[in-house]
């Protein structure tokens, strides 16, 4: 048979073998690569009925005249129907749309598959499908037909459900961001290519002029799914409609034109704006009055922020509103993305927050006047008792005595002092820092040393880094960690202080902390000494959550068996180590 083909029929009974080892081919990698992205079982699906399709169009086109070649039209018929369905399923799923799960989508599913089988079957009713059924010897030997009213109407339906599948996929791609757009693209390509051919085969356009060449139209199918596959990542990078998200959205946006007219909003902006739907076409202004002295336009790339207090029917609600230039691909054309953001919530914390800090400070007032006046008072009283002694001409025992009592109540006196003082820096230095300079470690620990009377001891930096803080509320924490180390370790202490990847460390070399107290060291009152107020620690702990950074005790460097102790800041930031040349003593 071979000898005497024609390039044309050599062209007829090649191509079908070239499809089904495109299909299965692609149908098999996608089976290995992508089985459970979201659609690819039914895009596997589809080329599996397709390779099985087309391989029955192939035993049709080689058979010869007969029995065979006339039976193989129903199961090819319904399997390219049934191809068909699988993509539109594919199409709903990828997008995530899902709007093959409508009842009408569904219905139109069962009365293709489900009537054409029907009429199939039933032999009274088969010619309500096809009659008039010739042979056609050329270019190759195929049966031609005449379609009737069934089939009539079940190719109808097939090419709206293509052509309705076509559309959601081309409002989806306008609904998507440019990086989706190829891929989505070459899908539209693909599904086209088929409806094009196919048409193209009804109006006789083909050598073969009545033979229904919807198989072969599958290799421009396969092409196109495989550049989109492999070119553009149709099944790894599942695209987004942008409408679906903003739409989703609870938070209100509104979209105006260059103008300043609104053009768009979603579904959020209607519990502020009720009545909003009325305003399309209508300036800002006008929709939205509130707004207008809060949004400023900004220039491409930039985004302008503002605040809104809106009163609502239940409460007074607070919003963040930012404002985006917005363009699409080449157009001159340019919108503005208003973004509102309901930040009642934390309006109200910040409420909360101030009224504290207002109640803070009446009590830091309260301890500052209130209760150091009466101990100014009490310490006047010693020094009059003590007068009162050496007047009275106690003898000596006595004398010495009272002098004890008075001494232990003046060291109780200067104890109380010593709480109010950290007390009032716990109140008043405690709140979050809202201002922050650039520093060196170095600076700060050597300033900080100068601060507290270190006799003996020695401070050593091991390396600087700069970082960003609240100077005094960074001296603070050196203060009271360089007074730890002098409270609790021998005269000659070294402090060394260094830097880490995070943040610093502060560290010495006295007896350290016993391992039942390491819990506990920051707590407010903790102490081991009887002079100490237990709250040293707890300002060091207050002073850098304040920054929001961390503090923890650690093991001193040099690990296991060292003596000491070591603070560690965490969270501080990115700055730079400075370069560093060697330690730098200071005692």
């Amino acid at each position: 048979m071979a000898s005497g083909l024609s390039i044309v029929a050599l062209g007829y009974y090649t191509l079908p073998i070239v499809a089904v080892l495109l299909h299965v081919s692609l149908g098999y990698w996608i089976y290995r690569n992508h089985w459970d992205r979201s659609g690819g079982k039914w895009f596997v699906l589809m080329l599996g009925v397709g390779s099985i399709e087309t391989f029955g169009f192939w035993i049709n086109l080689i058979s010869p005249p007969g029995p065979l070649k006339r039976v193989l039209f129903y199961p090819i018929a319904f399997l390219a129907f049934a191809s068909y369905v699988a993509w539109t399923v594919f199409a709903g799923k990828y997008t995530g749309t899902n709007f093959h799960r409508h009842w009408v989508i569904r219905t139109v599913f069962a009365v293709i598959l489900g009537g054409f089988a029907l009429l199939a079957l039933l032999s009274p009713f088969e010619n309500l499908l096809i009659t008039n059924v010739e042979v056609i010897r050329q270019p190759i030997v195929y049966y031609t037909y005449d379609i009737e009213p069934g089939l009539g109407l079940i190719y109808l339906l097939i090419y709206g459900l293509s052509i309705y599948t076509d559309y959601k996929l081309i409002v989806y791609l306008l609904s998507t961001s440019s990086r989706s757009t190829r891929q989505l693209g070459l899908l539209i390509l693909a599904a086209v290519s088929v409806v094009v051919i196919t048409a193209a085969s009804q109006a006789g356009l083909f050598p073969a002029s009545e033979l229904n060449h919807a198989p072969l139209a599958t290799i421009l199918f396969i092409l196109f799914a495989t550049l989109a596959l492999f070119r553009f990542d149709l099944l790894s990078v599942q695209p987004v409609a942008r409408n679906a998200v903003v739409e989703n959205l609870r938070d209100p946006v509104v979209v105006l034109d260059e103008d300043g007219r609104i053009v768009d909003f979603n579904e959020a902006s209607t519990r502020v704006w009720d009545d909003i739907g009325a305003h399309v076409g209508d300036p800002l202004g006008v929709a939205c009055p509130t707004l207008t002295d809060v949004v400023s336009f900004p220039d491409a790339g930039e985004e302008t922020a503002g605040q809104l207090t809106r009163q609502s029917a239940d409460a007074e609600r607070h919003y963040s509103v930012n404002v985006s230039q917005v363009s699409r691909g080449r157009d001159d054309r340019h919108w503005y993305s208003v973004l509102l953001r309901d930040v009642t919530v934390l309006e109200r914390s910040r409420w909360q927050l101030r009224t504290q800090n207002e109640r803070l400070d009446q009590v830091a007032s309260t301890i500052s006047h209130d209760l150091r006046n009466p101990i100014q008072v009490a310490d006047g009283y010693v020094e009059m008792l003590d007068g009162m002694i050496d007047a009275d001409g106690l003898d000596a025992t006595e004398a010495d005595e009272a002098r004890e009592y008075l001494r232990k109540t003046s060291d109780t006196h200067g104890r109380m002092e010593a709480i109010i003082e950290d007390v009032l820096t716990i109140a008043r230095e405690g709140k979050t820092v809202a201002e922050t300079e650039r520093v060196t470690l170095s600076a700060v620990a050597h300033d900080a040393w100068a601060n507290v009377d270190t006799g003996e001891a020695t401070l050593t930096v091991a390396d600087d880094r700069t970082l960003r803080a609240d100077r005094s509320k960074l001296l603070t924490i050196f203060e009271n960690v360089v007074r730890n180390a002098l409270d609790h370790g021998p005269d000659d202490v070294t402090v060394e202080v260094g830097a880490t990847d995070d943040g610093f460390y502060v560290e010495d070399d006295g007896p350290g902390i016993p391992a039942e107290h390491a819990d506990s060291v920051f707590e407010y009152g903790y102490t081991t000494t009887d002079e100490g107020t237990g709250l040293g620690l707890s300002i060091v702990e207050t002073m850098a959550e304040s920054h929001g950074w961390t503090v923890e005790l650690a093991t001193p460097g040099d690990g296991a068996g060292t003596t000491g102790t070591r603070f560690v800041f965490t969270g501080v930031g990115d700055s730079p180590v400075v370069d560093d040349h060697g330690p730098h003593p200071a005692t």
